[in-house]
């Protein structure tokens, strides 16, 4: 088969994968379409994902859908020809986290198409990935498999949500219009919202999901532009913040309410400078949302059934032989939100 494989930064070809066997409850794949992600974008950009590095080959991937097209030894329940989305969570089951039922915190968690161990764990931009059977969720035949690659990071956006504790009718400030961004504030929305603003440094990015989710949105980024939109939005309840700019965090902790919750979705980088005094004189709570639990299962019911469209952020569709042109368009935050790939079989 062939699969996406990246060695080192800007080192990304298509190329051909020795195909494993099948173990007991494994399953094969057809890929349908699979999702760029930001990590995916820093292995390509960077050759690293903060401490996980590229050491050796590694198939990237980890937001994608696809059809069974094998069963392995032990397993009922998936039929060839099932369209399935695809969890990529692999916990171990026995650490002290998943015995607590917290398998996202899982301690030694394998996550499919990343660096974070060494061998590496695999992706699913392949032609025929294999997966656990207990990693894949059902579909139903109505069901837009594009749409359905978005389970992963809707579920991710899902749970940062419900760690928001979002009341019916509170105001919610998400900062940052990205493909989390923009489904975090569709799951604010589903959640009960009252007023919901949005604030980004890019334009078309605001404009998208106010046509969504009916966002009261607001461009940041200079000084004086920032200084206007805080004045705008008061006082909140609740700030999700998903760009993982500390000056976005800042803003958070300028506009929370006294007791308010800020959920801190996006990635800050190592080095980020903050200024968390403005939390003590609120007494504001200030919690960190990684990954998902039950939510995607929850994600994926929402996008079968209908109770949300995600078809707007997806912006791009490219078959994997352009591969590096789709990963330049995922790049690009002005144009694209979500950019999907096929091998096109």
């Amino acid at each position: 088969m062939r699969a996406c494989v990246i060695r080192a930064a800007r080192d990304l070809s298509i190329e051909p994968w020795a195909e494993p066997a099948l173990q007991a409850s494994e399953v094969r794949l057809d890929l349908a379409w699979g999702g760029i992600c930001g990590s995916d974008l820093h292995y390509f950009q960077h050759g690293r994902v903060a401490n996980s590095i590229l050491r050796e080959p590694m198939i990237l991937g980890h937001e994608f859908s696809g059809r069974i097209r094998e069963v392995g030894p032990g397993v009922q329940w998936l039929k060839p020809g099932m369209a399935v989305a695809v969890n990529p969570s692999r916990p171990c089951g026995s650490c002290d986290q998943c015995s607590a039922g917290l398998t996202h915190l899982c301690r030694s968690m394998r996550f499919m198409g990343s660096a974070a161990h060494f061998p590496h764990t695999h992706g699913g931009f392949a032609e025929r990935p294999v997966v656990l059977a207990s990693q894949c969720v059902a579909l139903p035949e109505t069901v837009d498999l594009a749409l359905a690659a978005l389970s992963e990071p809707y579920a991710v956006a899902l749970h940062a949500v419900e760690l928001a504790q979002i009341a019916p009718g509170a105001s919610v400030l998400v900062t940052g219009a990205g493909t989390i961004g923009s489904l975090v504030a569709v799951a604010a929305r589903q959640a009960g919202a009252g007023r919901l603003i949005v604030t980004d440094i890019a334009e078309p990015a605001l404009a998208r999901v106010r046509k969504v989710t009916g966002a009261e949105t607001h461009l940041v980024g200079d000084p004086e532009a920032t200084r206007a939109t805080e004045a705008a939005i008061g006082e909140v309840d609740v700030v999700l913040e998903a760009s993982g700019v500390s000056a976005a965090l800042d803003m958070a902790i300028r506009c929370i309410r006294p007791r308010g919750r800020i959920v801190q979705v996006g990635f800050l980088p190592p080095e980020a400078k903050l200024s968390l005094a403005g939390l003590l004189i609120r007494e504001a709570t200030l919690v960190g949302a990684y990954r998902f639990l039950g939510e995607f299962d929850e994600a994926v019911r929402q996008i079968s059934t209908g109770a949300v469209d995600l078809a707007p952020f997806v912006t791009a569709r490219f078959g994997m032989d352009a591969a590096e042109e789709a990963f330049a368009a995922a790049a690009d935050r002005t144009h694209n939100v979500k950019v999907l790939l096929s091998f096109g079989s």
